[in-house]
């Protein structure tokens, strides 16, 4: 491995620890923080009972929201402790990495949600095709990021300061990401969310 690859590595296995360390809090602060209005939209966009793709599922908050909405739901993500606390919301769910996987026009929709943050900025274009890959003709996706510029390494009290890792994107620089790996922007919007800045876009593979 380059040893000039080596920190941003290092720096991902730090933010996996630290899922894996506090996925229960993790789980618990984010149980009530539903994205109604974007999981409602999202579904809009979608055929009914279609496949859906939860990239980095999390807790599996999300991937429940949509289950209940009669969708058939691929839930990933890459911590085990993660993994874990989305069983408990009956949410099955398959350990994989968004940058290894194979799958070939199978989904309607993709849901990333905060995601893409976990990702080195010189893996972003390959994940995007990986989605872009992933999804049938036409399909949707969803990418909500923190805005902000830069890779960092952030220290939350709430985990007891244990560092993780975050590549933060302005609104023009996340859209330009999207539009040239075979996506048209549906919506690009800036939210706010207890302080913290959003970027929020749906977009259709073309």
């Amino acid at each position: 491995m380059p040893e000039k690859e080596r920190p941003i590595k290092e720096k991902i296995k730090l933010a996996i620890d630290t899922y894996n360390k506090y996925a229960k809090i993790y789980a618990e602060h984010t149980a009530n923080k539903l994205l109604q209005f974007q999981l409602a939209k999202f579904v809009s966009l979608l055929p009914s009972k279609g496949k859906v793709l939860d990239a980095g599922c999390g807790c599996g908050r999300d991937s429940a929201y949509l289950k209940e909405d009669g969708l058939y739901i691929i839930s990933v993500d890459i911590s085990p402790a993660l993994i874990k606390e989305a069983k408990l919301n009956n949410v099955n769910v398959v350990k994989e990495d968004l940058l290894k996987i194979k799958y070939n026009a199978e989904f309607d929709g993709i849901w990333c949600m905060a995601t893409l943050a976990d990702i080195p900025k010189k893996d972003s274009v390959k994940l995007i095709k990986n989605f872009n890959n992933a999804l049938k003709d036409f399909g949707i996706i969803y990418i909500a990021v923190k805005e902000g510029e830069g890779e960092h390494l952030i220290e939350k009290e709430l985990y007891d300061n244990s560092p993780r890792f975050y590549a933060l994107y302005k609104k023009e620089e996340l859209e330009k990401l999207i539009t040239d790996n075979g996506f048209a922007i549906i919506s690009s919007v800036q939210s706010n969310d207890s302080g913290t800045n959003w970027v929020e876009i749906f977009a259709k593979k073309v």
